[in-house]
């Protein structure tokens, strides 16, 4: 098989973006094991189909991996409704991508095995066992996990240097993100080949050098979500008027004109000065937000029991989530013009 055919990248480089499949920093990314078929599983799939590899998705039973495999191929439509992808090659990544409830033979010849199921340590380290035991020498296993540690996911692993988590954000077949983190044993060469295949992929990866809680996006999403609960508890704004700030104010010049480039171009004399008296005014909570547990001490958990901050019986969550993903593939397109570009 010619492995170096050109191939359409769902990319922040443009559209109609084509690549050789075999240019690489390590030549063996070519088959896929994504575990995992519910959020972000089928988005990781279809992320790691556009940029060549053969990728098998696996699900714990039938019913769970042909609804994984529904939703690759509504991540793919989303794409191509978008003009993010064109149609024959969206047809050439939903072929790349096959469900299967047989993990060991499809491990057993992949070169990267990326898991995202459930946020449980066991779990996941009974999982790298399991592939371990039966995936070639040289494949690259990896997590997406949002917070817990590299070094211990990884410390069960005969080779953990061939180890790194892969943290994508949601949705992942569109958001540009991905953020690597080393583990304490993580080689460079395990780095360097990530980086090389996820920018395949038209994503923009980071490294993360340090092992630590929250990785780096979610330790900035923190700090903000702390500071937006102690306003809603201190009564300074409504749950509504923190959403409309953050939308239609930071939000709004973050994707091209980010934190420390604004820092840098407004002078750091006058941030010292502002941090100077904000800082001591910033919530500054070692535990989770009163007003947090009250909620769910109520029974009050969000859209799932239809009562969080917001009235979700009066919200239509799944249009929100259209929404969302509609302006984030135009946003995509401002980034890198329209196709053909």
């Amino acid at each position: 098989m010619d492995v170096r055919r050109s191939v359409a990248v769902l990319s922040t480089n443009g559209p109609e973006r084509r690549i050789e499949e075999g240019k690489m920093a390590k030549e063996n990314f070519r088959k896929a094991v994504v575990v995992g078929t519910g959020l972000m599983g089928p988005g990781i799939a279809v992320t790691l189909a556009s940029a060549g590899c053969e990728v098998s998705l696996y699900g714990l039973d039938q019913e769970l991996t042909d609804e994984g495999m529904r939703s690759v191929r509504a991540a793919v439509t989303t794409l191509r409704e978008g003009r993010r992808l064109a149609a024959a090659d969206g047809e050439a990544i939903l072929e790349r991508v096959q469900g299967t409830i047989d993990l060991e033979t499809a491990a057993a010849t992949a070169d990267i095995i990326t898991e995202s199921i459930i946020e449980n340590l066991k779990a996941k380290q009974d999982l790298f066992l399991r592939v371990e035991r039966v995936c070639p020498p040289d494949a690259v296993i990896t997590s997406n996990t949002s917070g817990l540690p590299a070094a211990q996911l990884a410390g069960v692993l005969a080779r953990p240097e061939r180890f790194a988590v892969t943290h994508f954000w949601n949705p992942p077949h569109i958001m540009p993100l991905v953020e690597i983190i080393k583990g304490e044993k993580t080689s460079e060469d395990t780095i360097e080949s990530l980086l090389s295949l996820l920018r395949r992929a038209g994503k923009k990866p980071v490294v993360v050098r340090k092992d630590t809680p929250g990785q780096l996006g979610n330790r900035l999403l923190h700090a903000l979500i702390r500071e937006a609960y102690w306003v809603v508890q201190e009564g300074i704004a409504s749950p509504e008027d923190v959403d409309t700030a953050i939308k239609y104010g930071l939000g709004r010049r973050f994707p091209v004109y980010s934190l420390l480039e604004h820092l840098d171009i407004i002078g750091l004399d006058m941030v010292l000065a502002i941090q100077s008296y904000m800082c001591q005014a910033l919530c500054n909570e070692t535990e989770p937000a009163r007003v947090l547990r009250e909620k769910v001490a109520a029974g009050n958990l969000g859209l799932k029991t239809g009562q969080g901050f917001f009235d979700w019986h009066k919200r239509d969550a799944k249009l929100l989530l259209k929404r969302r993903d509609s302006f984030l593939v135009e946003l995509l397109k401002a980034e890198t013009g329209p196709p053909g570009d």
